[in-house]
């Protein structure tokens, strides 16, 4: 829904009259909103084919407490004379009608959360990552650049093409069929602060009243930023793209059924400044989100897409360093000696580094410190050298400086399965656990493949395993026609390394099927991250969960192919609790 120059005049005119306000929209504040509205004059209405979540039609029936609320919020914005209070103001808001609301800054690498009200998102993303980096990453072409760049209200649907994945997921299920408001605040002279807004059905009148009180507050900052320019040209584009694709979709979906859709992958750029935008805002705790409602099944399709298709729109296939391929390369050269890997290790002084913290972190025994290579090589051996060399190398490959906080759990998941699942091939015998170790770590792999690559796509799944409660990897299955595993072992066959652990990979969610193969090996993985997602080293881990248990109370299917008893799976849950590592072995 988009208000006409003229209506949206109209019914701020209409709206004073009524409720005996001194504006119309002739006053220095109605002249911003009347700018906004100018820009706004030739984008079309849009046509909708079914109920849109806030019509056009329905703002002048607002009740009479909505226009009490619009009334009010006129009047006191109209006496604010310091910008800091227009969050203060919309935070009360929000409050006062269940909103969703969320204070962000744009950094150069991204985006950080200040507060959010009626909805609780995760603490990783209120700081700033190690690297002093943005957790949320965007892209030049998102909805908050734009709204930079034209200082100017966005009210509509998300924008899905602009808008940042990880901001997506946080806002949770049901968050891309919410319509929502994005105000900019100005700070230090860039308006690359914001206020986010969103509404379910039960609070969807009270975000017709928010925007309007957006608009008018843009215009009252602009007066009081030294009468600053709003352009909106940037902002409607977006707005008009996004809302032509949701017509295009329906009327495709209505015909054809859903084809694929499928979009790039992200990079990240924004303006910086060093001052906190929630600075002077009295802070209160985040109360549980409203019901976001059913999200609607998306157009994004599979068409004929394969596991190499996917390989292939990623760009080149990832290749491994040179310097960990000729690290491996020694290792598996029998005629190698201890002073010749140290030679090597040599090469790479920040793979040095970590080889040194791992050698002196608890999950090897440290008694002492480590402070030389030579020792390191004696306590890890060269096959444990070699694993940490894969980690780092694979590491290097997937996550790019700018990877956000989803992208970095699905890493960090990978190296605690992988860990768990060296202890499960450790505590049974006649197993391998360094190719074990291989395998927990590569088995997520595809994921991150999938989400660089079809990002979108990516996010569906999420969000359908959410809605649904089935494993990521069935719906994948049912999505797809195959799961992250062969997008792993695609890779495991390009990086040379063995069969065996090729077919581990490949069947560890199917290990139980006709035709799989390396099938103890891949149970065992499967096995491993079942065990690290019920606690092994996981900050966000519930207490409640129990290694090798599904939601019957039943023994995984992982955990009786194995015949491992509940004595050994309690055993292997609390080492693996114990695997707190080293920070800097995922940095």
């Amino acid at each position: 829904m988009i208000w006409s120059a003229n209506g949206a005049r109209q019914w701020l005119d209409a709206a004073s009259k009524q409720m005996r306000l001194p504006l119309t929209t002739s006053t220095d504040e109605m002249v911003g909103v009347d700018e906004i509205l100018e820009n706004l004059e030739d984008t079309p209405m849009e046509e909708n084919d079914g109920p849109d979540p806030v019509d056009a039609r329905v703002v002048p029936d607002l009740p009479v407490d909505q226009l009490s609320l619009l009334r009010s919020g006129i009047a006191e914005m109209s006496a604010m004379a310091q910008v800091k209070d227009f969050p203060e103001f919309f935070l009360k808001l929000a409050r006062r009608t269940g909103l969703r609301l969320v204070l962000l800054k744009r950094w150069t690498s991204g985006l950080q959360v200040f507060m959010e009200e009626n909805i609780k998102l995760p603490a990783e993303a209120k700081k700033k990552r190690r690297d002093g980096k943005a957790p949320i990453p965007s892209t030049p072409s998102d909805i908050f650049q734009a709204i930079t760049e034209d200082a100017a209200v966005y009210a509509g649907p998300v924008p899905v093409k602009h808008f940042p994945l990880d901001l997506t997921l946080m806002l949770g299920r049901g968050s891309r069929d919410r319509r929502i408001i994005i105000l900019p605040l100005p700070s230090q002279n860039h308006w690359n602060t914001f206020l986010y807004l969103d509404a379910d059905q039960e609070t969807e009148k009270s975000l017709v009243v928010a925007e309007v009180l957006a608009h008018f507050a843009l215009a009252r900052m602009c007066l009081l930023n030294q009468g600053a320019k709003v352009s909106g040209k940037m902002v409607g584009g977006i707005l008009k793209a996004e809302l032509q694709r949701r017509q295009e979709d329906r009327a495709r979906m209505a015909e054809e059924g859903p084809e694929p859709d499928f979009c790039q992958p992200r990079g990240a750029v924004a303006a910086e400044t060093r001052d906190d935008p929630s600075a002077g805002i009295q802070s209160m705790p985040a109360s549980a989100a409203p019901s976001a409602g059913h999200a609607s099944k998306s157009a994004v399709g599979v068409g004929n897409l394969t596991p190499e298709a996917i390989l292939t729109h990623s760009g080149e296939l990832p290749a491994l360093p040179k310097a960990a391929c000729h690290i491996m390369a020694v290792i598996e050269d029998p005629g190698t000696t201890a002073p010749k890997l140290e030679q090597a290790l040599a090469m790479d002084q920040a793979l040095t580094a970590k080889v040194l913290r791992i050698a002196n972190s608890p999950f090897y025994g440290a008694v002492r410190e480590i402070t030389t290579v030579s020792e390191a090589i004696v306590r890890l051996g060269f096959v444990a050298i070699r694993n940490w060399t894969l980690v780092t190398a694979a590491r290097s490959v997937f996550l790019s400086p700018g990877a956000g906080m989803l992208y970095q759990k699905i890493w960090r998941q990978s190296v605690m399965s992988a860990m768990a699942g060296q202890l499960v091939a450790q505590s049974l015998s006649k197993s391998n656990p360094d190719t074990v170790f291989i395998g927990g770590l590569m088995q997520n792999i595809g994921q991150l493949v999938l989400a660089r690559s079809h990002p979108e796509l990516f996010q569906e799944i999420l969000n359908e395993s959410s809605e649904s409660g089935l494993p990521y990897h069935v719906v994948e299955r049912e999505r797809l026609g195959f799961d992250h595993g062969e997008l792993g072992a695609l890779l495991i066959k390009e990086w040379n390394l063995s069969q065996e652990l090729e077919g581990a990979v490949r069947w560890h969610h199917r290990f139980d099927a006709e035709d799989a193969v390396s099938t103890r090996i891949a149970a065992m993985i499967a096995l491993g991250e079942e065990i690290a997602l019920c606690g092994g080293g996981q900050e966000d881990a519930s207490d409640e969960d129990a290694a090798g248990i599904d939601q019957t109370g039943e023994f995984s299917d992982a955990a009786r192919f194995l015949g491992v008893t509940a004595e050994k799976l309690a055993e292997l849950q609390l080492r693996a609790a114990e695997l707190k590592i080293d920070p800097h072995f995922f940095s």
